[in-house]
């Protein structure tokens, strides 16, 4: 064992210091000295670790464990810290809807309300759009009588370039849709039930790419 550890590389001891759990608590100053096994070291200069044919460090520890501690300082680590996602930064992703969109009202086509009977208390139809192109749209529309199946039209900054489908929740309560244009017309699709789109339609939830 004696001839072992000294034949034993500088990065062997070091390894070795840092998996030895336990300790006196008895901490050890001093640039250039020896790593203390079992013991708090500490010093005034970085402290380099580099093995120039693999791994620099390894760290093993209990499955229950985290195998390395930095304490509590939250000062960002260059080249660690998780600060990027398929890398992006965080101001890429979109925040929290309800605070960022602005909704305009739409104005409903004839036969077409919203606020009263299976729409209350719903409001109107609104629609908004993301700075990259994504329309959202809220509100539930009723139909009185008198119309056609054209809820509303879209305007101008919201049609998109083909047609679309999208899911949405109609009276009964199941799942009906709504097709919208590309002149912009919204309109409504029935369920298996007939007339159950104009009894009740939500367009809360609808959502739909604009083009490039």
């Amino acid at each position: 064992m004696k001839n072992l550890l000294k034949k034993s590389s500088p990065v062997a001891w070091f390894l070795l210091g840092v998996l030895v759990a336990g300790g006196t608590g008895t901490a050890y100053a001093a640039n250039g000295g020896t790593f203390k096994l079992g013991a708090s070291n500490s010093a005034t200069k970085t402290t380099t670790l580099t093995n120039t044919t693999g791994t620099a460090l390894r760290l093993n520890a209990p499955s229950t464990k985290a195998p390395l501690s930095v304490g509590t300082n939250k000062t960002k680590v260059p080249n660690l810290n998780a600060d990027l996602l398929d890398g992006k930064d965080s101001t890429a992703f979109q925040p929290k809807l309800a605070s960022t969109l602005t909704f305009e009202n739409v104005t409903l086509a004839a036969g077409w309300g919203y606020g009263t009977g299976n729409c209350s208390p719903d409001p109107g139809p609104q629609v908004a759009k993301t700075a990259e192109g994504i329309v959202y749209m809220k509100g539930s529309v009723c139909y009185s009588g008198g119309g056609s199946a054209v809820m509303f039209t879209l305007p101008a900054a919201y049609i998109p370039a083909n047609r679309v489908f999208v899911p949405v929740l109609v009276d009964g309560p199941a799942v009906g849709a709504i097709e919208i244009t590309t002149a912009g017309a919204v309109i409504a699709i029935d369920a298996g039930s007939p007339g159950s789109a104009g009894r009740f339609t939500s367009l809360t939830g609808v959502t739909y790419a604009l083009p490039n």
